[in-house]
């Protein structure tokens, strides 16, 4: 029989910024204000096994509670991120929550303690509204729920997701996944809460989690304070790697918690004792480290030991700083080239083949790199590189396309598997002696069918490239526009498109900042106002940028 149940539509809500909360912008932890650390052997030791993970290039994934957020700690956990330290963050629904009202007013927690009294607990109007508006649209694109939530963030321009971990994750295309239980957070009280994309969302998220732990094989899992959701989600998750035949052994697990357990906690614990019943210790630290792995419990506030894993990780230099980011438009360039080093060796060398022969052009490598880091995080998780341009430039994205899409200075063999497929179908071999390794770049604006269609049919001029991209582009490609000016309309609108798909944004220009630069996530400038002088920098530039790609996926 059908039972009754409550109309959530009929639910009041009342302005967020009338609403106190316990959490405010001077209370995070900046990375350089770290004061307060703790020794812990264990902890000194999973530490030590996080760096050799990090030099093997194998995953570190970092599952939390809320109170990391609500402790102050985003911005350390933000660090870590931007240092390499983590390829993958997972939580609850409170832990999406906090971090977004964080972004959108620099305040989040409120006092649950009065407000519970009088029913106006978790009923903020826009937080709420703008998490399910982030998911509706995002669920529309095919995003799982932690993208949806950095995606809003960053194209609705929060005036404070430079604290946002969800900002900052989905900027460096880094996997954040919000795990949610139906009922237990705020929003599920919202007017606008819709359980179907809810679970559509969360569910994605668990697949992309899935699949992060199919590559957990010698990596690292760390929990901080996630006492039922990490330890279930991470269990079935584990299970599920495994049975799709993926070997998952080897890794290291770390438990962070203020709860306490016996010093022999690796030995079984009969159900008449409590600590049985705690199950990051049954489902992170022994269970899933059976087969070859470590298991570690870490007692302590996280106020202190994610401190503490910060400064052993990365550390200061002698000025007391952290170490700068990729995302800081600084001129080291000596440190953008270390990073691009940790990530292969031979796109590094080109980077330094290339500045020995232009030190002329020794301004616009940082930003070169950095358009290197994101072409090639792109091109690992599948995505296709769009080039787009007019004239001149054209010609020069359909010159970078080819020598990305076949042999540029080495010769890119084909794959045995690939090879095979095609003699099975060719038994001439002809495909397979013949065809070589490639990456997917595509040039826009090639197709004079569709460009005679979009100017005869839309009223509107410049709006070829952005069509394309509209058809074409998927979350987490790359757009790279080439103008020398900066000041081409068909590059904004098909910048704006490339932005609003979920894209990352490049520009590849003469000196002068422009309208289009604006719209750019990295913007590569290079000396000059002159047409055919900038058209020369730009070919020594994309050269070298297609010379670090090759070495980076085929060597030499």
């Amino acid at each position: 029989m059908p039972y009754k149940f409550v109309d959530l539509r009929k639910v009041h809500t009342y302005p967020l910024i009338q609403r106190k909360n316990l959490v405010k912008m001077k209370d995070l932890i900046q990375p350089d204000e770290i004061t307060q650390t703790m020794e812990n052997p264990a902890l000194i030791r999973v530490v030590e096994l996080i760096k050799k993970a990090h030099q093997d290039k194998r995953p570190i994934i970092w599952m939390m509670g809320a109170h990391v957020i609500k402790n102050g700690l985003g911005l350390i956990l933000v660090d870590l991120m931007k240092h390499g330290f983590v390829s993958h963050i997972a939580g609850n629904g409170a832990v999406g929550i906090h971090d977004f009202e964080l972004a959108l007013i620099g305040e989040t927690s409120e006092d649950v303690a009065t407000s519970i009294e009088d029913g106006t607990f978790g009923m903020a109007e826009e937080t709420g509204a703008l998490i399910h508006q982030a998911l509706k649209e995002g669920i529309k694109d095919r995003l799982g729920y932690g993208e949806s939530l950095g995606r809003f963030i960053a194209t609705q321009k929060f005036q404070h997701r430079e604290v946002s971990v969800l900002y900052h994750a989905y900027q460096l295309k880094i996997p954040f996944t919000i795990h949610a239980t139906l009922g237990a957070d705020i929003i599920h009280q919202h007017p606008d809460c819709d359980f179907g994309i809810l679970g559509a969302a969360s569910g994605h998220d668990f697949k992309i989690f899935c699949h992060s732990v199919t590559e957990l094989d010698r990596g690292v899992f760390l929990n901080f304070g996630s006492a039922v959701t990490g330890p279930e989600v991470f269990l079935k998750a584990l299970s599920i790697a495994r049975n799709l035949g993926h070997k998952v052994e080897g890794f290291i697990t770390a438990n962070f918690d203020l709860f306490p357990v016996p010093d022999d906690y690796h030995k079984p614990v009969s159900s008449e004792k409590p600590v049985y019943y705690y199950r990051p210790l049954k489902n992170i630290v022994n269970r899933p480290t059976s087969l070859h792995g470590q298991g570690f419990h870490i007692q302590g506030d996280h106020r202190l030991t994610i401190p503490t894993l910060h400064k052993k990780l990365i550390g200061c230099n002698q000025t007391g700083k952290p170490r700068q980011d990729i995302d800081e438009k600084t001129d080291d360039i000596s440190f953008f080239l270390n990073i691009v080093e940790e990530r292969s060796t031979e796109a590094a060398n080109a980077a330094k083949d290339f500045l020995e022969r232009k030190p002329e052009l020794i301004n616009a490598l940082p930003a070169l790199c950095q358009a290197y880091l994101a072409i090639a995080a792109s091109f690992e998780r599948g995505g296709v590189l769009f080039l787009a341009g007019n004239g001149g430039s054209m010609a020069d994205a359909q010159h970078i396309a080819g020598e990305l899409q076949k042999s540029f200075l080495h010769k890119r063999i084909l794959p045995d598997a690939i090879k095979n497929l095609f003699d099975k179908l060719d038994s001439d071999h002809i495909l397979s002696t013949s065809l070589e390794a490639g990456l997917p770049a595509i040039t826009l604006g090639l197709n004079p069918a569709l460009n005679s269609a979009i100017d005869n049919d839309f009223g509107q001029r410049w709006l070829n490239f952005a069509q394309e991209l509209q058809a074409l582009a998927r979350v987490g490609d790359v757009f790279f526009g080439i103008s020398t000016s900066g000041k081409a309309r068909n590059l904004v609108f098909a910048s704006c498109t490339a932005r609003a798909k979920g894209c990352y944004v490049i520009l590849l220009t003469g000196e002068n900042e422009s309208n289009l630069s604006k719209f750019a996530d990295i913007s590569i400038h290079v000396p000059g106002v002159e047409t055919h002088l900038v058209q020369e920098a730009h070919i020594a530039l994309y050269h070298c940028l297609c010379a670090m790609l090759e070495g980076d996926f085929f060597g030499r």
